[in-house]
């Protein structure tokens, strides 16, 4: 990994989030609590830019599926957006569209369906997208895949993905070097808390 900061944020709200619904690769909208949120964030990445708090990005990378994508435009960063499939959430297979009462298993669950995608593929799927990244990129993409980075930044392997929670425009901030890569902010929603 070169030198390279990403900004990562994962979409907004959908409804399938609010019925605790397994998404997946499913191409699941944004609700209007979902655009509502990612407004907020988007105002506060500004500030943030403005006030020096948070390094500008140069590219802005987003998953192909709607969520995400409607979510980085409601950002309104100034970089030309650019989808990639890679980015991706993790394939939850014949689970995906279900409740988690329905399959007897929470979103958190070390559990998985027989078909799902495994956390290896999702780990070598990311590395590949941002392993040639450099300079500051905003990544807006999903709770699972998002995971992979954090974990890899935190120095742990694809099982290390396991320890982190990312809520709906959450921004995390990681920072990579050859020898030396940091988690500089996780999880964070102020925006949705007051309003900062």
């Amino acid at each position: 990994m070169r030198f390279c900061t990403l900004l990562l944020v994962r979409h907004g709200e959908t409804d399938w989030n609010a019925e605790q619904r397994w998404q997946g690769q499913c191409d699941v909208p944004l609700n209007e609590t979902g655009r509502a949120q990612a407004r907020r964030l988007g105002a506060r990445l500004a500030r943030l830019w403005e006030q020096g708090a948070l390094p500008r990005p140069t590219r802005l990378l987003v998953s192909d599926l709607s969520r995400a994508v409607e979510t980085a435009q409601l950002l309104n960063v100034a970089p030309l957006l650019e989808t990639d499939l890679r980015l991706r959430e993790r394939g939850f297979g014949s689970w995906e569209g279900k409740t988690s009462a329905e399959v007897g298993h929470a979103p958190g669950s070390r559990e998985r369906a027989s078909d799902a995608e495994s956390i290896e593929s999702v780990w070598e799927r990311m590395r590949a997208v941002t392993e040639p990244l450099e300079g500051v990129v905003l990544i807006v993409g999903h709770g699972g895949a998002l995971r992979a980075l954090l974990a890899h930044a935190a120095g742990h392997g694809p099982e290390g993905m396991r320890h982190f929670t990312l809520a709906n425009t959450s921004l995390s901030v990681v920072s990579y070097a050859p020898q030396d890569s940091k988690l500089l902010r996780l999880n964070d929603i102020a925006h949705l808390e007051d309003g900062i």
